[in-house]
C-alpha cells in the first residue's frame, strides 16, 4: 500500500497552461495559454459567445463565422 502511494504520479484533473480550442465545422484552432483551469478558460469563451463579446480570436471567428461551437470535452485539448 505505501508502496503504490509513493510510486503513483498524480494526476492533475485542473490543468493550466497551453490549450487548444478547435472549432468543430471547420476545423480551425486557436491556440492560448492560461494559468487558470483550461476547463474555466473554456467556458469564459463561451460566455464572451452568449454575449457577442468578441474578446478572443477564437469568439470572433465563431461569431463572424455563425459557427457551432462544443463543449470543452469535444474542442478542447492541452497541449
Amino acid at each position: 500500500m505505501i508502496y503504490q502511494q509513493l510510486t503513483d504520479k498524480p494526476t492533475n484533473t485542473n490543468p493550466s497552461g497551453i490549450y487548444q480550442l478547435k472549432c468543430n465545422p471547420c476545423s480551425n484552432a486557436y491556440i492560448g495559454q492560461s494559468g487558470r483551469c483550461i476547463k474555466v478558460q473554456h467556458k469564459e469563451h463561451i460566455r464572451y459567445i452568449k454575449t457577442n463579446n468578441p474578446s478572443s480570436a477564437y469568439t470572433l471567428h465563431i461569431l463572424k463565422n455563425r459557427h457551432e461551437y462544443g463543449t470543452a470535452e469535444e474542442t478542447t485539448k492541452i497541449m
